[in-house]
């Protein structure tokens, strides 16, 4: 049976009392100190090595501000009555875990406040914690989700920092333990860290990989669909730089889970920070990106996000044509972030749809158009070349006829000769009456061809370009507009009406989405497997279903039945309250819903009379320009007719 320690004795010989115990791990428990509300006491559960009891001497001596700002760093040793060290002093942690926040269904609860800009400012607070303990001298190594807590300032604070490789004028304490899924490439299939000697440059690709998994909503960056033979997992993936979101993510037979984000949602220069840290190139001469890299970049998208038009809560950065977050709720049905949450009521109230209303009335129709000119009316007289080359067809004609009586009169004195008399005269007549007829008739038959059809080209436009319809459809959508405003609060109320009837289904999956899968003991399904269940999208016990675990890799029947099983579990201990009412969650995302599409028909009338105005001007311009050009076109094509008619 395990020994209770109640008290210790610090550097100075003075007496530290326990108090309860706030939380346990595999190493050691951390308990609370009685009279120092700042501060908790770690104490291992076995004795440590000597080398160990050093490792800690040497961390006291080595604290400093910088590092207390951002670590859970050993303020003091703590030793049992033998004078050996069971523990140490340091700072009361605040704050919850990293993946509460990244996590988007565990964020809505945990951190219901924090927007995109929040995990931002957290990655570089996370950036500006890896870059103090690199100054000082020392390798984090072990980086893992669990030892990074975020408070509701973003601030970070890094934990376990007994296992930090520290470095120190006469010797090196190394890092021995690390997790394969948060380690670079060149640290995959390595049996023991024991002699590993850490370098920052392995950090960065940790720190790469969490600010990877803050912006882009908890997916780990190398797991993907594998398009190859065989099974790909995460560490696989990284031992061979299958960065599923790279740009060359195609050359490694690679892609990103549907219903992710892609790198064109963030600013240039920090997707090139994330292929940088995740390629060949990164591990080359330490090339990875320094804290400060991404510390300049990320204060960079900070400055440049802006919010979403059409839901509160919603904030991006400006090289997206539109908002990235709207478009994948709308893809998958996960809520992302919260809104600022209003009555419905409050909402239309603060919106004059009359005074709107009117002005879209005020603007006046461009009308009906002009009806087109129609060629054949106009009156037209055959062009002076045309005349004359007509007549000089007519004499031709006459000419023409000279051969037929000579060729009579010959055949009459010359019988015998009478059929050859007949071809000559027969070819000579064709010859002279045909030869200029028909190339004068294809020439004249081509020029009306072409105003016909730059007639049918002109008018073709102006039907299109000319009339009415823009106009008029455009006012179809306003009056729908308006119709679905004014039906907002019925719709509410008929979608509140279905929760209602719904309350079993949403008490279930309120009561299933707090288990989540990646603080589960199930059997074969360590934190590779979890991180790829989350990359696809199934974070808590709610989003197992076996149409939802087919379509993640490397997940056959054996791990599904094992998932479902779990859900199962969980389900079986559900207590339906038949009085609990509607969950809050759902009336907010509801009524977040209600205010996105209030916001997005507000937006639409109040810029229609605008619109209808611009509809109404360029109707009116395209009349004015394409006119001439028709009046042009008609007399060109019945001028053609005529000339043609006339030969």
């Amino acid at each position: 049976m395990m020994k209770v320690i109640t008290s210790a004795i610090d550097g100075a010989g003075k007496v530290v009392y326990l108090d309860g115990e706030l939380g346990r791990g595999g190493e050691g428990s951390v308990f609370a100190v009685k009279a120092n509300a700042n501060a908790v006491a770690k104490i291992y559960h076995q004795s440590i090595s000597s080398e160990k009891q050093e490792k800690i001497r040497k961390m006291v001596n080595l604290k400093s501000n910088s590092l207390l700002k951002f670590t859970t760093w050993p303020t003091d040793t703590l030793k049992d009555a033998k004078g050996q060290i069971i523990g140490f002093l340091m700072p009361r942690l605040t704050g919850k875990e990293i993946h509460k926040l990244y996590g988007p269904k565990t964020r809505l609860l945990e951190f219901p406040n924090a927007s995109y800009s929040f995990l931002v400012h957290t990655a570089a607070n996370m950036a500006r914690a890896f870059a103090t303990v690199h100054e000082n001298g020392h390798v984090i190594g072990d980086i893992n989700h669990g030892n990074f807590y975020v408070s509701d300032q973003a601030t970070v604070t890094m934990l376990d920092c007994d296992s930090f490789q520290i470095g120190t004028p006469n010797r090196l304490f190394k890092c021995e333990v690390g997790i394969p899924m948060y380690q670079p490439p060149e640290l995959q299939e390595i049996t023991s860290f024991r002699d590993i000697t850490r370098i920052p440059n392995h950090d960065n690709f940790g720190l790469a990989l969490f600010i990877f998994l803050l912006l882009f909503m908890g997916r780990h960056p190398f797991a993907g669909r594998y398009l190859g033979p065989g099974e790909m997992p995460i560490e696989k993936a990284i031992k061979e730089y299958r960065f599923a979101y790279s740009s060359s993510a195609q050359g490694k037979m690679i892609q990103p889970p549907p219903g992710t984000l892609h790198m064109g949602t963030v600013p240039f220069q920090l997707a090139g920070l994330f292929e940088r840290a995740f390629s060949t190139e990164g591990r080359r001469d330490n090339a990875r990106p320094k804290p400060e890299e991404w510390i300049q970049a990320l204060e960079g998208l900070s400055g440049s996000l802006q919010k979403c038009s059409h839901k509160e809560g919603h904030v991006f950065s400006r090289v997206n044509k539109s908002c990235p977050w709207c478009e994948l709720e709308q893809k998958t049905g996960v809520v992302l972030f919260h809104a600022a949450v209003f009555t419905i009521s409050q909402a239309i109230s603060s919106f004059d749809l009359n005074r709107f209303w009117q002005q879209i009335l005020s603007v006046p129709s461009p009308g009906r158009p002009s009806i087109l000119p129609i060629p054949a009316s106009i009156p037209t007289q055959p062009n002076a070349i045309v005349v004359e080359r007509a007549r000089r067809m007519k004499r031709r004609k006459l000419i023409a006829c000279f051969p037929v009586l000579i060729g009579i009169c010959v055949g009459i004195a010359f019988p015998n000769a009478l059929f050859f008399i007949i071809v000559v005269t027969a070819i000579v007549t064709s010859v002279m009456y045909k030869s200029e007829n028909n190339n004068l008739k294809q020439e004249y038959l081509k020029k009306k061809n072409e105003a016909q059809q730059r007639w049918d080209n002109i008018s073709s436009r102006w039907n299109k370009e000319a009339g009415e319809d823009l106009f008029v459809q455009k006012m179809k959508q306003l009056e729908k507009a308006k119709q679905e405003y004014i039906g907002l609060s019925k719709q509410r109320a008929e979608k509140l009406k279905q929760l209602e009837l719904n309350q079993h289904k949403s008490q279930l999956r309120a009561y299933l989405e707090r288990y989540r899968i990646e603080d589960a003991r199930i059997d074969g399904i360590g934190p590779s497997r979890k991180a790829t269940l989350e990359a696809f999208g199934v974070e808590t016990a709610s989003d197992i279903t076996t149409h939802a675990i087919r379509q993640v890799p490397g997940f056959g029947p054996t791990y599904t039945r094992k998932l479902i099983d779990w859900r199962y579990s969980i389900e079986k201990r559900f207590v339906f309250n038949p009085h609990k009412g509607i969950p809050q969650a759902d009336i907010v995302s509801l009524d977040r819903d209600i205010l996105s599409q209030k916001k997005r028909l507000e937006q639409e009338i109040q810029l229609g009379a605008n619109q209808l105005m611009q509809k109404a001007n360029q109707i009116k311009v395209r009349r004015n320009t394409l006119w001439p050009e028709l009046e042009l076109a008609a007399k060109e094509l019945a001028q053609a007719n005529t000339d043609y008619n006339a030969l």
